[in-house]
């Protein structure tokens, strides 16, 4: 038997979110002893106080290089807007103290036009991974000052940060074995090769310096299970360009991540007796993941061995938490109107960042407390002078009250003197909360009416926005006979559990495959996922001709027989099982050239004959160039193993003159 891979001495897992993101990691021997003794990220820090996560927003100065990430990039955002502001002579501040601190602060500073600034930017690869572009290699995404940028080097630059800022901590944490070899001792004698442990200071990571511990590392990075294969490949070449190499990063389903640390958290006997339960073999659940951007729903059935066995492929939509942030500012563009918000925006940066955090945090809080209507506090938000000031002059002196009352809102909606916007709790849930809270409630209702999950019990709230007690509320309320269960700390359930992911004996399957051994010889136990195909794969065939099955147009003439062209061969059908190792399609073509071979993938979400019929597109190609084969031009025969039942599609091609194999690439991006 072959050497079995050793595990890699640390995993780091990102979870680049919608709305936050952040990292978390466990060194190998640490998670042999305690699984969930997982690190996360250093806590980001916003005004002296500190979030698990931070902001998915990233600065680029005016010649495109990157400048900042996170709460940085919204500080430095927010600082040189307001000089831009200070030195136009728009701004209404004329201390003569304000003004020299300004001074200091900022010496020389560019237009606030030359910065490009981008804040949740993931959701265009859901929009167009749904068909309006094509080759996401070619996306280009808008900042805030409206110039565009490539996509990949955006969200590779996202990536690059969290890889340094982890490989920094990392370096800074080292404990440094020193020979000391002329330690002297009170009598004045040497203790030769006495050693002692040490805190050492290393020199910053940088895109010129790699980190010594650079080799040793797994990267997980975190997609959506409803996300396309094009969507996935490309957070993959956004990683590879990142700095990360490709041998050592796999990709990790978020709601896959959710249930792989919640059935851990369960194992330690440490939850509530419904915890413990719902990881019980032949125990059903299912993992509603609400982030910023998407809802994923996954539902399980627990093997004999403790693996998850996928009930129903994922499904889901663009129906996060952040539908609830576009009403909020849909109901502040409704009263104050477009032009004036922008103005707000522009002028007050500040002051509008500081609306944005403080929405992000009273809509995860709103209902918590009494619930009688009449003792309900109202929703406030402070420091919106420079809103009212700035309707009043754009509006010929019309108060905002005045507008309130002209849209019947004022006994719902009132702008106090002191500068503060009072909503009412009840007209707040209404228009903001229930709509996308309903939304998630139709999916489900939906869902349950699936003959293979509608008797599942447990429902496993995980995600950014399952934080909103409202949502958990009513899905408990829409689902009274079914247990919701929320972990602590739900935001971060897929960051850790992506972490656990890595470790898993799954994760090592990949380079076994790679090594060209048989997966069963790893022994794959219960971290393993058995997933359902979301739809048909396939690739185009020709076959021999026949006048009753096939169509005229695709019929033409080899080697002096009729044959078909353009014909669906079916390797994988829809709902089928992918299990790690097991469901591998091994296929014999004929090189394109001497020297090039080239398989289309095709997919389909209904069973079609031919590869052109609606619903059946290609969705990638294997593309795989031999050594030169000399003076012969056969085109040789070569075969072609996809792996199916890893998070990503793998494909072995072996040149059968040769018998030499490597690894292809299933190139997505087209």
């Amino acid at each position: 038997m072959a050497e079995t891979p050793s595990p890699w001495p640390v995993v780091c897992a990102i979870d680049f979110g919608t709305t936050y993101s952040g990292y978390a990691y466990s060194m190998r021997t640490e998670y042999e002893r305690d699984p969930l003794k997982i690190e996360t990220n250093p806590r980001w820090m916003y005004d002296a106080l500190g979030t698990l996560k931070t902001p998915t927003c990233i600065l680029f100065d005016k010649s495109k290089n990157f400048h900042s990430f996170g709460y940085d990039a919204e500080r430095k955002y927010t600082t040189i807007a307001e000089n831009t502001q200070h030195k136009t002579g728009e701004s209404d501040d004329n201390d003569d103290d304000s003004e020299n601190e300004r001074a200091q602060i900022v010496k020389e500073e560019d237009s606030i036009d030359d910065w490009l600034y981008f804040r949740r930017f993931k959701m265009k690869l859901f929009q167009n991974a749904s068909g309006k572009a094509p080759n996401l290699q070619k996306l280009q995404l808008k900042a805030e000052n409206g110039v565009k940028m490539p996509a990949l080097t955006v969200f590779s630059e996202a990536i690059k940060f969290f890889k340094h800022h982890f490989e920094n901590a990392l370096e800074k944490s080292m404990l440094s074995q020193v020979d000391s070899n002329t330690e002297s001792k009170t009598d004045g004698s040497t203790n030769s090769k006495s050693n002692k442990l040490q805190n050492i200071t290393t020199p910053k990571v940088t895109e010129d310096r790699e980190s010594s511990w650079s080799s040793d590392i797994l990267w997980v990075l975190t997609v959506p299970a409803i996300w396309s294969d094009q969507a996935k490949q490309f957070m993959r070449e956004a990683a590879i360009q990142a700095g990360i190499k490709d041998e050592q990063l796999i990709l990790a389903l978020e709601p896959e991540c959710a249930a792989l640390l919640c059935k851990h958290l369960a194992l330690t006997k440490k939850a509530d007796e419904c915890y413990v339960k719902t990881f019980d073999p032949g125990s059903k659940f299912m993992v509603v993941d609400c982030g910023g951007g998407t809802v994923d729903v996954t539902a399980y059935v627990v093997n004999e061995n403790r693996s998850l066995k996928e009930l129903h492929c994922a499904t889901g939509g663009a129906v996060g938490g952040t539908n609830v942030d576009k009403l909020f500012l849909d109901l502040l563009t409704e009263i104050f109107g477009d032009t004036v918000l922008k103005l707000f925006q522009k002028k007050l940066p500040s002051d509008y960042q500081e609306l944005l955090r403080s929405f992000e945090v009273k809509k995860r809080c709103v209902g918590l407390g009494n619930s009688k209507d009449s003792e309900k506090e109202p929703i406030t938000f402070s420091n919106l002078g420079g809103l009212s000031l700035e309707f009043c002059t754009e509006n010929n002196d019309k108060s905002v009250s005045q507008r309130l009352k002209e849209m019947g809102f004022n006994k719902s909606i009132k702008l106090m003197y002191n500068s503060k916007l009072r909503i009412d709790q009840s007209f707040f849930i209404e228009k903001l909360i229930s709509g996308p809270v309903t939304d998630i409630l139709k999916h489900l209702q939906d869902l349950f009416k699936e003959q293979n999950v509608s008797d599942i019990r447990n429902i496993l709230l995980v995600g950014g926005f399952s934080e909103c007690h409202l949502l958990r509320d009513a899905i408990e309320a829409e689902f009274p006979f079914k247990n919701v269960i929320r972990p602590r700390d739900a935001s971060v359930a897929v960051l850790m559990g992506a972490v656990l992911f890595g470790h898993s004996p799954e994760s090592l399957s990949k380079k076994w495959i790679e090594l060209g051994h048989p997966v069963q010889e790893l022994g794959l136990s219960s971290e393993s996922f058995i997933r359902k195909s979301r739809a048909f794969y396939g690739v185009a065939t020709d076959v021999p001709f026949d006048e009753e099955k096939h169509q005229a147009g695709f019929k033409f003439s080899k080697d002096g027989i009729m044959m078909c062209s353009g014909i669906f061969d079916c390797l994988i059908k829809k709902n089928q099982n992918l299990v790690v190792g097991k469901t591998m399609i091994e296929k014999t073509f004929r090189a394109t050239t001497s020297e090039e071979a080239n398989v289309e993938i095709y997919r389909s979400e209904k069973e079609v004959q031919y590869c052109h019929d609606d619903g059946c597109k290609r969705i990638g190609e294997i593309n795989a160039v031999y050594a030169k084969a000399g003076a012969s031009s056969e085109r040789r025969l070569f075969s072609v193993q996809l792996h199916f039942g890893l998070t990503e599609k793998m494909v072995i091609v072996k040149d059968i003159s040769t018998n030499k194999t490597w690894i292809a690439k299933l190139n997505c991006l087209l």
